[in-house]
């Protein structure tokens, strides 16, 4: 058997130059690093190869992508991005899928009673959310805000929901529209927080794209589509889809 070595990285601000053979380059949504994580940790002997894992927003993550950033594997956190790379690069069938449904809550750090809807409509303190010019996690709040009555909050956006979160863990946002995946790793009081009905923005169906069909690629792929895997990311607070192919 062979250990699997993962190394987390930042966004870089430039573009190394492309990795060996042995490694198999990962872009993420921030959203989703966490989750990722723990299924490398689950499976350390899953593939022969080193796993280079760069997490950002996935606006930001695609242009570095169309830019010629040399990722191998694109997990993102909307299926618009995967979408137009499948078409722009003319991609094999089988190369794009759904991985994950996204899940939105309000979060409200100490709240003294369960919260809910209610409590988003009456808000007028800091609200922060993910951009949604490059987030779907952002998109899917303003989607919500513009269909609630809301008392207009003031919007601190973050590059991506894992910087939405941050201004709500530090105090300088008094809640935000993050991911339940987020509050779930962090153990948060599940009363501080309220579940968003799907009904209120469009599905946040999070999908992959091979960019670099390979051996280790393709294991990779089968491994996250895997029933355990499927469990994994079903208890770390996505819904799993039920047809996972989108050719």
């Amino acid at each position: 058997m062979f250990s699997l070595r993962y190394l987390v990285m930042a966004l870089p601000l430039c573009f190394a130059q492309a990795a060996s053979p042995e490694t198999l380059n990962i872009a993420v949504a921030s959203n989703f690093k966490v989750t990722l994580e723990k299924l490398i940790a689950a499976e350390p002997n899953r593939l022969n190869h080193k796993l280079k894992i760069i997490s950002g927003a996935t606006g930001s993550l695609y242009t570095q992508i169309v830019n010629g950033a040399p990722f191998d594997i694109f997990l993102a956190a909307d299926m618009h991005r995967p979408q137009l790379l499948d078409q722009e690069r003319q991609l094999p069938a089988g190369s794009r899928k759904a991985y994950a449904i996204g899940q939105l809550v309000l979060w409200i750090p100490g709240a003294s009673s369960q919260v809910n809807e209610e409590n988003l409509s009456l808000f007028t303190g800091n609200l922060a959310i993910a951009n949604p010019r490059t987030a779907p996690y952002g998109l899917a709040a303003l989607s919500l805000l513009e269909k609630l009555n809301t008392k207009k909050p003031r919007l601190i956006m973050g590059e991506n929901v894992a910087q939405a979160y941050q201004f709500v863990h530090t105090g300088n946002a008094q809640a935000g529209l993050v991911a339940l995946s987020q509050v779930i790793d962090q153990a948060i009081d599940p009363q501080s927080y309220w579940h968003v009905p799907q009904q209120y923005h469009e599905p946040i169906e999070q999908q992959l794209v091979v960019l670099n069909s390979s051996p280790a690629s393709t294991e990779f792929v089968n491994y996250l589509l895997s029933d355990p895997a499927r469990n994994i990311i079903s208890s770390s607070g996505y819904q799993v889809p039920g047809n996972t192919n989108r050719d």
